[in-house]
């Protein structure tokens, strides 16, 4: 019997379940925007860093974080950086966290 590739099927399936949670339960909507707006910060603070031409090795001597800590504020991983990090990250390459308000607030569609 050939293989056969169920990825794009089952991938199909899960996404549309987890669409339907998305919009049937807004605990589970505010999870999913917290993780991609966590999953954005995240890219686009390595995104400036590579612009300025900033290595990690840089950031490592100019503030003393450790290149895990460094590695983990720009990868999606399961540990959060604290704010603490994310502020002194930030200041090295030379910008700084501010807020913003949204315009769609939680709890809204």
């Amino acid at each position: 019997m050939p293989f056969v590739d169920v990825t794009d099927i089952v991938m199909n399936e899960e996404a549309k379940e987890l669409e339907e949670a998305y919009n049937a339960d807004s605990k589970v909507k505010f999870a999913i925007d917290q993780f991609n707006a966590e999953c954005k910060l995240r890219r686009e603070l390595a995104e400036m860093r590579k612009q300025k031409e900033i290595t990690q090795v840089d950031i490592q001597q100019l503030t003393g974080l450790t290149q895990q800590m460094i590695s983990r504020i720009e990868t999606n991983t399961e540990i959060s950086p604290s704010l603490k990090n994310l502020m002194i990250y930030a200041n090295a390459i030379g910008y700084e966290l501010t807020l913003q308000e949204k315009t769609v607030q939680y709890g809204e569609k």
